[in-house]
């Protein structure tokens, strides 16, 4: 059966440079009236909705009220994000993504999707840079649910309809760097690899117990063994 393989975009394929961090606190500025300081927010492994809502119920703003501008909040963030790309200084990829996902994109057995917690429009100027969206033709946004434990079934869903192949649990697997991905993964039972590039320690990532965890995505056939290897279900 091919495998679909799910990718998180910051931190797992690209080092962001916080151009997202400083596009939404510069949006939540433009449309709430006291400034929001997202500095020091924990914003890994999370989605934009949840990070709106965190970072506002701290100023005292009730969820419905948020819920009503974030529509305005993501059109500025937008075009706030497309500016801070294209001034970043160190918006790179990280080392091996680019050579695994051109090896994984050429497999027959293989097909490769976008599950993160960006909005859509979000990640897709995120890898366009690089010219990496031609590989992801369908995947799961922080646009289709808040909660990233949502995104694997929506994402296996919209795969079906993708590609027309019924992956089984066991031919999924999440690649992403951070505590809420092996969330998802186990909450959805499929197979978490972990990339330690971001900004999640490998101290607080162990414990969780991820399939795999890898320095980084360097070593091409080692990450792909643990793509094809298959997952067993406990007893």
């Amino acid at each position: 059966m091919p495998r679909l393989i799910l990718f998180d975009i910051d931190e797992t394929i690209l080092h962001s440079d916080g151009v997202g961090r400083r596009a939404m606190q510069g949006a939540l500025n433009k449309v709430f009236s006291h400034g929001v300081d997202a500095a020091g927010h924990n914003m890994s492994g999370k989605t934009d909705p949840q990070i709106c809502y965190e970072l506002l119920r701290t100023h005292g703003y009730e969820d419905h009220v948020i819920e009503q501008r974030l529509p305005s909040i993501f059109n500025e963030y937008i075009s706030l994000l497309e500016h801070e790309i294209g001034k970043a200084s160190s918006y790179r990829l990280h080392r091996g993504v680019q050579a695994l996902i051109d090896r994984l994109a050429k497999d027959p057995d293989c097909r490769l999707a976008l599950l993160t917690g960006n909005i859509e429009v979000g990640a897709r100027m995120k890898l366009h840079p690089f010219d990496l969206n031609k590989h992801f033709a369908t995947g799961a946004y922080g646009s289709d649910s808040a909660d990233r434990c949502h995104l694997p079934e929506i994402a296996h869903r919209r795969a079906l309809d993708t590609f027309s192949v019924s992956f089984r649990k066991e031919d999924i697997v999440i690649i992403g760097d951070a505590v809420n991905d092996i969330v998802c993964a186990k909450a959805y039972d499929v197979t978490s690899i972990i990339t330690c590039t971001g900004k999640t320690s490998k101290e607080e990532l162990v414990p969780l117990e991820p399939d795999y965890m890898f320095d980084s995505l360097e070593d091409t056939d080692a990450v792909c063994r643990a793509i094809f290897t298959e997952k067993t279900s406990p007893l």
